[in-house]
């Protein structure tokens, strides 16, 4: 047993650090405001290619199928909203 003690030793050792950094890391990001609007800057990666909520990574083969049907959906929305022609999607 007491082989085993150095053993556990370190290793109670080596989680108190990362304990001690990731409550450092998160007292750091607070404290910095990288908490602040985190709704507005979580939607800055979407952009008209790829719109919010809608699903644009697909398995192999199904790309084609639900690229139609997000065309159907977008000349339907552009016919509710009276736009004449809805834009094409791009590849």
């Amino acid at each position: 047993m007491e082989q085993w003690s150095g053993y556990l030793i370190f290793i109670a050792a080596l989680g108190c650090v990362f304990l001690f950094s990731a409550v450092g890391a998160l007292y750091w990001a607070v404290k910095h405001g990288e908490f602040k609007k985190l709704e507005k800057t979580s939607r800055q990666i979407f952009d008209e290619e790829e719109p919010e909520g809608v699903h644009t990574d697909y398995f192999p083969g199904e790309a084609d199928k639900m690229r139609r049907k997000l065309e159907r959906s977008s000349r339907a929305k552009a016919k509710k909203t009276g736009h004449a022609h809805a834009t094409p999607l791009k590849d």
